[in-house]
């Protein structure tokens, strides 16, 4: 059988084109595949379920075969957000545009790499570094099973506001919704600031204006009291939202107060066009994928302490792992989302640091544990592998009294980080069965410490650190990520690798 794949009209990274033929080769294990005019052609042997693995590929546009033109299911998923496909990829379609989040990567990677490893619906996978659940919604898509595992409580919420949200009717998201914003107008008259104020709302009234402060209470009541068993989706919704109207900078990643202007448009008219615009992504989703998909779910637990776990894993029971993993000073996730954390009943405000600081690749060091890595780092007491070791030593002595504060801590932060990533690699592996396939999407880094550059070639790092507990080191692939623009666009990462593991 002759196919001609065609490729879409947006620009795409090389590493994009680069999986695209690792699907093509893993999928379909063609007999010949070469390019002629931008398309690209290939040769396959008939077989019954050829139509069904053409379906699946990730990154064309459409597949014309001896018989027939075909449309795979990602195109149309990727043209509900009503936007034509331009030069960028639409990476929000179905739940993943619910509510923005730092460091999340492109749901395109997960399901091209669940092709490249072959898993099907009777597969499980796990991610540990779960954030909003983007690996666990794609495999949602895909009817395969999943888990997602994180410390951030936020992550947790959203991710499983995601699942909640794919197996509910679009037409029963948007009467709910309907019905919350009506609410609204006739709530928001009568409602007044309690006289005795929690913990918690005195927290937010320091963080929000008064009026603001009181349409974002009135909205959680409404919610709680007739969303039922969808009231995740819209506080995920409205906490999405609820930033741009405080006092903290919105385009700054930590808490600082506010300098630029507050939106004109009132919120309640934001909150219901956001309604709107999920539920219709929701529905043309729906229209594509149906109801009938795996409704997964994402835990709120450490992945460098599974065995504290019990009942939740099974060993030798996933087929594979997907993941982006932080690196070392990585962004500052419970600072940027305390609000919403606060604001959801997640997290007490008191307790928002100590949370940071228990992050993996967290910056944040009380004196008391920086002295505790201070004397790790010196015996090496987490026994990580010697070149690494000294590495982190060779930063430690290039210190000098003119660095910060900050790049004082970062040789210490680097051992901890690294110390944490070995405490998660052997922990996992006792979950995964005999030769599972473990993807890793990870970001290089660089520091300045006594006025010379270090490069921290993280991925490099973590492959040597996955071998001494274990895994085994099968390919590292280089991905380009987009230009990134902003307050904070010096520290974003210019570039990631895709790492790949397997059990032995």
């Amino acid at each position: 059988m002759h196919c001609q794949l065609y490729w879409n009209n947006y620009k795409y990274l090389p590493y994009e084109k680069e999986l695209a033929l690792k699907e093509v080769e893993a999928l379909l294990n063609p007999l010949e595949i070469y390019s002629e005019n931008n398309v690209l052609h290939i040769i396959l042997e008939d077989e019954d379920s050829v139509k069904e693995k053409l379906d699946k590929l990730t990154y064309f546009a459409c597949i014309e075969t001896e018989n027939e033109t075909i449309v795979p299911k990602q195109v149309k998923l990727e043209q509900v957000e009503g936007n034509p496909v331009n030069n960028r990829q639409a990476t929000r379609y179905s739940a993943h545009g619910i509510h923005e989040y730092k460091g999340k990567f492109n749901p395109q990677v997960v399901k091209s790499i669940l092709n490249l490893f072959n898993i099907d619906e009777n597969s499980n996978v796990i991610d540990p570094f779960s954030g909003s659940g983007t690996t666990i919604l794609e495999c949602s898509l895909q009817n395969i099973h999943a888990v997602g595992l994180d410390i951030n409580p936020l992550a947790i919420f959203i991710a499983n506001a995601k699942q909640v949200a794919i197996s509910t009717p679009a037409e029963e998201i948007a009467l709910i919704g309907n019905n919350i914003v009506e609410a609204f107008y006739q709530k928001i008259a009568n409602f007044e600031i309690p006289p005795e104020l929690t913990e918690r709302e005195e927290y937010l009234l320091k963080w929000f204006p008064k009026d603001f402060f009181c349409e974002i209470e009135a909205l959680r009541e409404i919610i709680s009291n007739i969303a039922g068993p969808l009231k995740n989706i819209f506080y995920v919704l409205l906490s999405n939202h609820i930033r741009e109207y405080s006092l903290q900078e919105p385009a700054d990643l930590r808490i600082r107060r506010r300098k630029s202007p507050f939106p004109e448009e009132a919120l309640i008219n934001v909150f219901n066009a956001s309604i709107n615009k999920f539920v219709r992504n929701m529905k043309s989703s729906q229209e594509i994928i149906g109801l009938n998909v795996a409704r997964n779910r994402a835990i709120n637990c450490d992945s460098r302490s599974l065995n504290l776990q019990e009942g939740i894993l099974d060993f030798n029971y996933f087929d594979a792992g997907i993941t982006s993993p932080p690196y070392a000073t990585a962004l500052p996730y419970i600072d940027t989302q305390r609000l919403s954390l606060v604001w959801l009943g997640l997290i007490p405000p008191g307790e928002i640091m100590t949370l940071e600081g228990r992050l993996i690749g967290s910056r944040e060091f009380k004196n008391a544990i920086k002295k505790e890595w201070q004397e790790k780092i010196v015996t090496n007491t987490s026994q990580i592998p010697t070149p690494l070791h000294e590495y982190c030593l060779e930063l430690q002595n290039s210190l000098s009294e003119t660095d910060g504060f900050r790049r004082q801590a970062v040789p210490l932060l680097l051992y901890r980080y690294l110390a944490d990533m070995q405490s998660m690699f052997r922990n996992l592996l006792p979950y995964f069965k005999s030769n599972a396939p473990y993807a890793l999407i990870v970001g290089h880094n660089h520091t300045t410490l006594g006025g010379k550059r270090f490069d921290i070639d993280t991925p490099r790092f973590l492959v040597e650190i996955a071998i001494h507990v274990g895994w085994i080191h099968e390919d590292s692939m280089e991905l380009q990520t987009y230009q990134r623009y902003g307050i904070n666009h010096k520290n974003a990462v210019k570039n990631e690798t895709l790492i790949i593991l397997r059990k032995p």
